[in-house]
Order: structure tokens, then sequence, then C-alpha cells
């Protein structure tokens, strides 16, 4: 993470809040469209989606734990619904009045919040806490940053989004390596049989 926004910072052809800000905020502002506006931003929107479909494929496989159901389809929700709202930029557009964007950052950290404290004990015994902790790091910082910096500088909009990226990645990957533990568990379960 820290080579990518190295190479995002010092790389010549392009501004570079440019690569990391939401694509249709920059192309927005400069009144004009390119490729590469938002093309760091996207890989976390890319990411989930590749989680997304590993959790998608766990839980039509039919893994035999109620509980990993359960963690499966909650993973698939959350990562559905943050994927869909980079995508659209609901979070921006959800700013209908005042502090709006602060509740919805809130009611985001409380479903994840929700979420560890549901499954915590099968998170600490079968799958990666650490993805977790690291996940909520970087959400929380990139929540932080785009609250407390007003206006926005250069500095705070590559840290808010390349945190946001790194919590997005984090959580992406906790919700890929649970979907191939519970199939990889499955099939052994069934291969014992």
């Amino acid at each position: 993470m820290v080579i990518a926004m190295a190479v995002v910072v010092t790389q010549p052809w392009t501004v570079p809040t440019d690569l990391v800000r939401d694509a249709q905020v920059v192309a927005a502002a400069r009144g004009n469209a390119s490729p590469a506006y938002g093309l760091v931003s996207n890989l976390g929107i890319v990411a989930m989606l590749l989680a997304a479909g590993a959790a998608c494929m766990a839980l039509l496989l039919r893994p035999r734990c109620r509980d990993v159901r359960r963690l499966l389809a909650w993973s698939l929700t959350l990562t559905l619904i943050v994927a869909l709202d980079d995508l659209l930029l609901l979070h921006e557009t959800a700013a209908f009045g005042p502090g709006s964007g602060f509740v919805l950052a809130a009611a985001y950290a409380i479903a994840f919040l929700a979420f560890a404290l549901r499954f915590r004990d099968l998170i600490v015994e079968r799958l990666d806490p650490a993805l977790l902790v690291v996940m909520f790091v970087g959400l929380g910082t990139s929540a932080i940053v785009d609250v407390l910096v007003e206006p926005a500088t250069r500095a705070s909009v590559l840290v808010e989004d390349g945190a946001k990226l790194l919590g997005l990645l984090a959580w992406s990957a906790f919700v890929a390596r649970a979907a191939i533990l519970t199939l990889r568990t499955d099939r052994s379960t069934a291969d014992d049989r």
C-alpha cells in the first residue's frame, strides 16, 4: 500500500489526487473525463466485487455450519452495499441535510462493528481478526480525515483515500479468505467421510 501511494505521488503524468479520488468527482471538477481519474479508487470497488463473488460462491455451495452461512451472508450484504455506495457515490449524494454524511458513516461503522461482535468467536477461532483491525483503522482514518479536514488539501485527500483503499482491501481480503477457508473446510470434512 505504501509503495502504491508512493507511485501515485511521484508519477509525472497526472495530478496525484485525480488518481485516488472518485472518478465522477474529478470529472465534474475538471469538466472533462479521463480513464486515469479515480484509477486507484476503483481498485477498492473491484476488490469488493471479487470478494462478494467469492462469498456468493461459498454460499451457493452451502456450507454446513449455520454460523458460517450467516457470516458469509452478512459479509456479502455489507460488501455489496459498500461497493454500490462507492460506485454510485451514494455517501456523497446522501448529503441532504447537515450531518447526513456523518450519520451515514456512523451507520456503516455500526454495521461493521455489529458484524465483528456478532461473529467474534468464529472470527477469532477460524478467520483472521487482524484484517478486520486493519479495515477498522483504514476506514476510520478515512472518515475522520474527511470530517475534520475542511477544506481538503492534497495531503488530506491522499491520506483519506489511501486509508479508505487500505480499509476496503483489508475487508475484501477478509471476506475472500473467509469464503475460501469455508470451502476448503467443508471439502476436507466431506473427504473424511
